[in-house]
């Protein structure tokens, strides 16, 4: 009768000592929105997995990348913009975006670019000037005192405030008015581009277009006026510079006023499908309507701007 004896195998199984489970880590999470980490990027928010403060050297590393090559949409867009008519817009309805900047962030660094270099420029200080060679009596703060109203309720206290910005204005030329005017105007033009958006959308019944078809055509249409305004801005101060440059940049200033011009018809007819009969006339109307709201735009920021003084 044979006994049943342990294999050395078994045995050492039975008698070997039991290896410690280490606990798994926990796994690293996106530090913007928290979910879960599953690769170089966050699944949910798009972070990279890798955030940490960056040294000088890597800050000026993605500024210059940034400019030449993750963000050609900021190129792309601006030549779009420049010589394309109306194209920006319609690739925005039909859908295709992904190689141009928004419409609405296009506006904005353009508009904050134009404001930005209109404050800073020579003109912004010599909005008014008095020749006291010529009329020394109008460089005179004392007649601002002659200003006042009569016949309607808070006339004194109006004359009063008007007689300050009076004096203000003569001091330093109105400089201090044009930089109020200036801060007041970016802010305006936010009431001002849906309105004429608004009366552009009564111009059109058949077809009829969305107001926010209309709304994008003005806000790149604006887009092109700004980088026209900031390339006429920086060859006027090169002017101030450069006196020599004055004839170069009144030539300029002619052709920006046809190229304008010229540029709001042909993105009427792109945008809008219209003959060029109907796309002349219909920037005719558009101009009339343009002037008449921007002058009421411009007149009440600038008084808005004198009760500040």
């Amino acid at each position: 009768m044979s006994s049943l004896q342990p294999t050395a195998g078994h045995d050492a199984a039975i008698t070997a000592p039991a290896v410690p489970l280490v606990p798994e880590a926990p796994p690293a999470r996106c530090k913007n929105c928290d979910a879960v980490l599953l690769g170089r990027y966050c699944s949910n928010c798009s972070q990279p997995a890798d955030v940490h403060v960056p040294t000088t050297m890597e800050l000026i590393h993605e500024l210059m990348e940034g400019l030449t090559h993750s963000d050609s949409r900021l190129w792309r867009t601006l030549t779009c913009l420049a010589f394309k008519p109306g194209k920006l817009t319609l690739e925005f309805v039909a859908g295709r975006r992904v190689a141009y900047l928004p419409p609405f962030r296009l506006y904005l660094v353009l508009s904050v670019l134009f404001f930005l270099l209109a404050s800073f420029s020579h003109t912004s200080g010599e909005f008014i000037r008095f020749d006291d060679t010529v009329s020394a009596p109008a460089s005179d703060p004392g007649h601002c005192d002659k200003i006042h109203f009569e016949g309607f309720l808070g006339a004194p206290r109006l004359s009063q405030r008007l007689i300050h910005a009076c004096k203000e204005i003569v001091q330093d030329n109105g400089a201090n008015l044009m930089h109020v005017a200036l801060g007041t105007m970016s802010k305006a033009m936010f009431i001002f581009l849906p309105l004429v958006a608004f009366l552009h959308m009564l111009m059109y019944w058949r077809p009829r277009y969305r107001y926010a078809e209309h709304l994008l055509f003005f806000v790149h249409l604006h887009a092109f006026y700004f980088e026209a305004a900031l390339l006429l801005l920086l060859a006027i101060d090169a002017a101030h510079a450069w006196p020599k440059l004055q004839g170069v940049v009144d030539t300029l200033q002619t052709l920006l006023g046809w190229v304008v011009s010229i540029y709001t018809v042909i993105a009427v007819r792109r945008v809008f499908a219209k003959s060029w009969k109907g796309a002349f006339a219909k920037s005719l109307a558009l101009f009339f309507v343009y002037v008449g709201v921007f002058a009421i735009t411009v007149g009440g920021v600038f008084v808005y701007a004198l009760l500040q003084l």
